[in-house]
């Protein structure tokens, strides 16, 4: 990414956290962690791991990912639930991410630059969104790990 435009980026950090409040605050709260409230919290680390990783160079896409702009939904971040509160945090950042930046594109290269803030956003929010669906407890049972199948296959013992 130009060094430039990731310096005018850095600079809307305000309107661009601002913006992505609002977004969240205007989508459907899914559990107590994903209240705005509590999510807000987590925008300025966002934004510094955004801005680190634009610095070194966004995620190259591998040969199996699809071409075009990668969106954060759930399925495309491996959510199988659609109940983890960071998908709606992510999705809310992605948008104000694009509102804010569209303006600053010369249509040259609005499609490439999109598609790195894009790249780099969602190579931040897979991680993070794995983190929670790790630990999930809607998981699909296929998807759970081996020690809490087993936990729950063990007959339990009767306490005399």
């Amino acid at each position: 990414m130009q060094e430039t435009l990731l310096r005018e980026l850095q600079n809307l950090r305000a309107p661009l956290r601002r913006r992505w409040e609002g977004l969240l605050r205007a989508e459907p709260v899914t559990s107590p962690l994903g209240h705005p409230d509590s999510l807000i919290y987590l925008m300025d680390w966002t934004l510094d791991q955004l801005f680190l990783t634009l610095r070194k160079g966004s995620p190259r896409r591998t040969s199996r990912q699809r071409s075009g702009i990668p969106r954060c939904e759930q399925n495309q971040l491996g959510c199988l639930c659609g109940g983890n509160p960071l998908l709606a945090y992510f999705r809310t950042a992605e948008r104000a991410l694009i509102e804010i930046t569209l303006p600053l594109l010369p249509p040259t290269s609005r499609d490439l630059t999109l598609n790195e803030l894009s790249l780099a956003l969602h190579h931040i929010a897979k991680r993070e969104v794995e983190t929670i669906c790790a630990v999930c407890q809607r998981r699909p049972e296929e998807n759970v790990l081996p020690a809490r199948r087993l936990r729950a296959e063990r007959p339990s013992v009767a306490k005399s």
